[in-house]
């Protein structure tokens, strides 16, 4: 189902248990997630066209919101040698009994940008620094293939 991004959350735990220890950061209101899979090039001789299989996945993204010097996380988070755990809610009322979430261990990085003109903003970069748990459609099978949506 189709819902408005206003129920979106950004958890973040720094000590990297995740779960009931991770908090919503504050005066978040945007954050993008990329999935790309790397494709290596394996064409030969022969070969008509490029051809390629997949690699390793690319978990990282970026999120955006404003300064709140009552929630100083995603600066901490800079200052970390180690990876803490990032929660990324499309919309905290989608799904039953938990929301749907994509999870794992991450670095973060952020940006303070100050205008005249408006709200000072924050901006953060993040990388996986593990695996990750993804929501469960059922459109892949167990053997990776596609099966038929209904």
């Amino acid at each position: 189902m189709i819902k408005s991004g206003r129920n979106g959350s950004v958890k973040w735990d720094p000590t990297g248990a995740g779960g009931v220890t991770a908090v919503a950061l504050m005066s978040i209101k945007s954050f993008q997630l990329s999935l790309a899979t790397e494709k290596i090039n394996v064409s030969c001789f022969g070969d008509q066209n490029r051809v390629y299989i997949p690699g390793l996945r690319d978990i990282s993204g970026t999120m955006g919101g404003f300064w709140n010097s009552e929630d100083m996380s995603l600066v901490e988070a800079t200052e970390l040698t180690a990876p803490g755990y990032l929660e990324l809610i499309p919309d905290t009322t989608d799904g039953t009994p938990t929301p749907y979430s994509f999870s794992g261990l991450a670095y973060m990085d952020a940006e303070i940008n100050t205008d005249v003109e408006g709200a000072p903003e924050m901006t953060g970069n993040f990388m996986a620094a593990g695996s990750w748990t993804m929501p469960a459609s059922g459109v892949l099978a167990a053997d990776g293939t596609r099966k038929a949506r209904r």
